[in-house]
């Protein structure tokens, strides 16, 4: 591979220079509701159900 003229980082954006100057060096993640995983849980079960009882209705029928 030819010397194109850069120089690469090994660190990535871990580098805290790069990350003041994008805005985010004091960003966290937002905190996850606690309820989440089972309200989606919940909605895709129901989901299902709905579609395997409108396939098992239909058969019936």
């Amino acid at each position: 591979m030819a010397d194109d003229g850069w120089e690469y980082s090994t660190e990535g954006d871990l580098d805290p220079d790069l990350t003041e100057e994008a805005g985010y060096a004091y960003w966290d993640p937002p905190t996850r509701r606690f309820w989440t995983p089972t309200v989606l849980r919940i909605v895709a079960a129901v989901v299902i159900a709905l579609l395997v009882g409108g396939v098992v209705l239909a058969a019936i029928t």
